[in-house]
């Protein structure tokens, strides 16, 4: 049993006080048993020690890999934006300061931002374009949140000239005209004074550029919330309050509006044969048809999926069918480029009117006959217009 000792104390561990102990005490033991327990006590106490640092040491080492394992997972998704970052270099050449114009650079630059959120909402979007948009939006739902467009139009602090600031100098100039002793005095105070006020100004200037930033924040968030990311259009929850609102003004003054809901053909062998980046660039081109053939007063949103759906105020049903068969008709004709291909598509269409009073009750079940109509419309052979039956008029 000694020699085993012998060896762990040997010149590559550390010197240990209790271990060397416990070696001299098995090769000399007690004679006297009180003694022996003393010096047992001694080193299970050590042993205790030992134990407890070792299972802290163990703690710290596991806590220590794990924040490693979280450092190389975050390098290696940084070194992948690095590497996607560098294939969308400035659109200017920095010796002709020309802009690119190739169709293949700017479509790597849509389908980065598309897919980085975060910094398509701080940097992707201009300020003007986020003002006007959500001034849109608020105009759409000033009912609903007058103190958000109100907060839009806040005028920036003015600080007016200091009016005893003004009088404090003509009274210095005074009484050093007549030779008052107070004079150094009153111009120390002054000078004070004036300190003070430029430090109150420059906070109120530093002051006044926070809360404009922090308007632009609120704005970027609330048209994230209320917009879809990826077209741009209202999503599903704007597009239910902007329903919401309709239906109050429509039985409140007798107004009609009507109701498209619309979904791609085939959209899943798109994502299958070019893959799912270029079926996110054919939603984007459809919802840009979308907006250059509608009115400002429209609204129209990303229902889900492939499903877009538009909100047409005061429109009746005959009005509604021709905008319909108009919009089909411009993603029909509309050619998508990807990947030196050209993608076409086609769109289905339900169409329904809202009248007060006419026997449809709430918004679900009206948004529920426009569905039963574009299942028709699918059903019949897709690329087509079809009304809701508790609407369509007799042939």
């Amino acid at each position: 049993m000694t020699q085993p000792a012998a060896k762990k104390t040997g010149s590559t561990q550390p010197f240990d006080p209790a271990l060397q102990r416990t070696s001299e005490i098995l090769a000399n033991p007690p004679e006297d048993r009180a003694a022996l327990l003393d010096e047992y006590t001694t080193l299970a106490e050590s042993f205790r020690k030992l134990h407890h640092q070792l299972y802290k040491t163990i703690a710290i080492s596991d806590s220590y890999q794990q924040q490693l394992k979280e450092l190389s997972r975050k390098l290696e998704l940084s070194d992948i934006k690095l590497r996607q970052l560098s294939e969308v270099a400035l659109p200017i050449c920095m010796y002709c300061h020309k802009i690119r114009s190739d169709d293949n650079y700017w479509q790597r630059l849509e389908t980065y931002f598309s897919s980085h959120v975060d910094i398509m909402f701080s940097h992707g979007i201009c300020p003007d374009c986020v003002k006007s948009t959500y001034g849109k939006l608020e105009e759409r739902g000033q009912a609903a949140a007058p103190s958000a467009q109100q907060a839009i139009a806040r005028p920036k602090i003015v600080v007016p000239e200091d009016e005893p600031l003004r009088e404090m100098q003509q009274l210095l100039q005074r009484i050093s005209s007549n030779g008052d002793p107070l004079t150094p005095e009153v111009d120390k105070i002054i000078n004070r004074y004036a300190k003070l006020l430029r430090r109150f100004n420059k906070i109120v200037n530093i002051s006044d550029s926070y809360q404009s930033q922090l308007q632009d924040l609120n704005m970027r968030l609330e048209l994230m919330v209320r917009t879809d990311i990826l077209t741009g259009l209202a999503n599903r929850m704007e597009m239910l309050s902007q329903l919401e609102i309709e239906q109050k003004r429509s039985e409140r003054h007798n107004k009609t509006f009507s109701l498209i809901l619309g979904d791609l053909d085939h959209f899943k062998q798109i994502n299958d044969t070019y893959g799912h980046l270029a079926g996110d660039r054919v939603l984007r081109q459809v919802a840009a048809q979308f907006r250059s053939n509608l009115r400002t007063e429209d609204v129209c949103a990303r229902w889900g999926g492939e499903e877009f759906m538009i909100l047409l105020p005061e429109t009746p049903l005959e009005q509604a069918v021709t905008v319909a068969e108009k919009l089909a008709a411009s993603v029909r004709e509309k050619e998508i480029t990807w990947d030196q291909q050209t993608i076409t598509v086609t769109i289905s269409f339900g169409v329904g009117e809202f009248q007060a009073g006419n026997g449809t009750s709430t918004i679900d079940e009206f948004i529920q006959q426009v569905d039963n109509a574009l299942y028709a419309a699918k059903h019949a052979g897709r690329n087509r217009v079809k009304v809701a039956e508790s609407q369509e008029q007799a042939s």
